[in-house]
């Protein structure tokens, strides 16, 4: 039975698919999950077992899936254009349908792609972490283990993250920020590498070519396919995944803080575990216990009840939208308790800091 939570992954994209197949109105079908997942998500009880032993294959089986899955939605969405059963332009209801197939790739390019390309850049293999490179192009960022084990596993809560959004950072500032640190952290570190090996940052050799390479390809096959509407209709899509993974990141280490070169503890992470958000997040939403060991399965990962924990994703998401209610009813009473409860004195100092840049209350000094 555990195993098979994480088949909410493929379920989610076949409809997706399906909706593409059947053409019309169902183009909606893959974006309507959101809501859908987001009020199960909400309503349901906080998800805090361990997984049982002894689902590996069946777990692995579940996400390998999506690889294929992926391609085969986007293969969906051009012969639905083909074939004139999703009209996105030429046609009273096109712009309708223009909406639903950019938003249904949207979604399905972001969420669970990241969560599963992010399960595989961290296995030891060279296939699953090729495989999470062609994952990551859906959603217009092919080198991101670079920048994400190089770089945020190192320096997460520091300001050399820029996967760590200060206090007082708004979801919209922050995924301008954390794409733009993405892609120059991944451009410092094969710089850098290319440099040691004696070859020029701009050689062939550089991963960064992957970027105009991978996204051509999905972007040029759409043209190629179905035509430019249908290519624009990609390459938009594309930017809105790389906005939406941003903005659920966002959520992962909001406002926390590490002294650089400390260990990493069990405070250092929100956790969302939510019933929904941890099956079709592939376990990353159980986020400090994959810190504490990047290498450990996602159907291995201990929920850490006694670490700093956040309500539902989805609901952060939400609320996020809305800076001024993200801030006054989660974010700072969460932080607070952090603060007093969790921090170290010399975090409590920065973090003392922190609120007074943001403009906050320093509830610090009346503690």
């Amino acid at each position: 039975m555990d195993a098979l939570r994480y088949y909410l992954v493929p379920m989610v994209t076949l409809a997706a698919i399906a909706g593409f197949v059947l053409g019309g109105p169902f183009v909606w079908l893959g974006i309507g999950t959101f809501p859908v997942l987001m009020l199960l998500d909400i309503a349901l009880p906080s998800d805090r077992k361990m997984r049982v032993r002894g689902i590996s294959a069946a777990a692995d089986f579940a996400i390998y899936l999506h690889f294929p899955l992926m391609i085969a939605l986007y293969l969906a969405f051009a012969y639905s254009v083909e074939s004139g059963s999703n009209l996105i332009w030429g046609a009273p209801s096109s712009s309708w349908q223009l909406a639903g197939s950019i938003a249904s790739l949207a979604w399905l390019s972001s969420v669970p792609t990241l969560p599963v390309a992010h399960e595989l850049m961290h296995r030891r293999h060279w296939f699953p972490r090729a495989l999470a490179k062609g994952l990551s192009a859906f959603y217009g960022d092919p080198n991101r283990d670079i920048a994400h084990i190089v770089t945020h596993h190192v320096h997460l809560d520091t300001q050399k993250d820029s996967d760590t959004p200060p206090r007082g950072q708004t979801i919209y500032s922050f995924v301008l920020s954390a794409t733009w640190g993405s892609y120059r952290d991944t451009w410092e570190k094969q710089g850098e590498m290319l440099s040691r090996m004696g070859y020029s940052t701009w050689s062939w050799r550089n991963a960064m070519w992957l970027l105009p390479i991978l996204l051509g390809t999905i972007v040029g096959g759409a043209t190629l396919l179905a035509g430019p509407v249908a290519g624009i209709a990609t390459a938009v899509a594309i930017f809105l995944a790389k906005m939406l993974i941003e903005g659920f990141n966002y959520f992962q280490h909001y406002g926390l803080i590490r002294i650089e070169g400390e260990p990493i503890a069990k405070h250092h992470a929100w956790n969302h575990l939510g019933m929904i958000s941890r099956p079709i997040g592939v376990e990353i939403t159980n986020h400090i216990n994959h810190h504490l060991d990047g290498h450990t399965p996602f159907y291995e990962l201990q929920p850490e009840c006694d670490a700093p924990q956040m309500p539902s994703l989805f609901l952060c998401f939400l609320c996020g939208l809305v800076p001024p209610i993200w801030h006054r009813f989660i974010a700072q009473p969460r932080l607070k308790d952090w603060d007093t409860r969790f921090a170290s004195p010399g975090e409590r100092k920065l973090a003392d800091a922190a609120n007074a840049q943001a403009g906050w209350p320093q509830w610090l000094a009346t503690a």
